[in-house]
């Protein structure tokens, strides 16, 4: 779990199996391949064979965990080479869940976020989720004044792709939004920047 100063990031899970499911879905990027190395090793037998495994190899550390998964038979699994594609997979998968269906998501913050986005979509409630942050916690920013989404930020002030203004990240996470908010960093002040300092990732 992390301890931060940002009091509306996300608190996160450990991945341990429900119970209560009857299918279960277990979707996880770059480093998140640990916890589900770990989830599916403490799975039931019966657990496994009703279990769906969504993997990108995708990863801000170069930690690939697909061989070890690859270990464990499962009802199947999928393979992606982008975080991005991943979470167009689970879309498309949980478009036709059923009730009884548990999720369980690990990797970096972004990943976590997009992927709540689309479970949200399909009513999968908070107790039919669990979260486990893994790897690098690089921020996932918008853009206040284009909407753009920019992965992977590590610093305070950066250039936007989307409009080419220089925003600054504050520290205040979005659920709705899955992301830290970018604003124009001289907005106040014209030419006048705030320090460019690592961010707390």
């Amino acid at each position: 779990m992390l301890i931060t100063g940002i009091k509306s990031r996300p608190v996160y899970d450990e991945l341990t199996p429900m119970p209560s499911g009857l299918r279960h879905v277990a979707a996880g990027q770059g480093s998140g391949g640990g916890p589900l190395v770990r989830l599916l090793g403490v799975m039931t037998p019966e657990q496994r064979a009703v279990t769906t495994v969504l993997y990108s190899v995708e990863s801000f550390t170069g930690r690939n965990h697909l061989a070890e998964i690859e270990g464990f038979r499962t009802a199947g699994l999928q393979v992606f080479p982008s975080n991005v594609e991943a979470v167009e997979g689970l879309d498309a998968l949980l478009a036709g869940t059923t009730m009884g269906t548990r999720l369980y998501l690990a990797g970096s913050e972004g990943f976590i976020g997009t992927s709540m986005q689309v479970a949200t979509r399909y009513g999968l409630n908070r107790d039919e989720v669990l979260r486990e942050h893994a790897g690098s916690f690089v921020r996932r920013v918008w853009c206040a004044h284009c909407s753009h989404y920019t992965e992977n930020v590590s610093r305070r002030v950066f250039e936007c792709p989307g409009c080419g203004r220089h925003l600054v990240v504050r520290d205040h996470y979005s659920g709705r939004l899955a992301a830290f908010q970018g604003v124009k960093a001289d907005g106040e002040v014209p030419g006048e920047m705030p320090d460019d300092e690592e961010l707390d990732t």
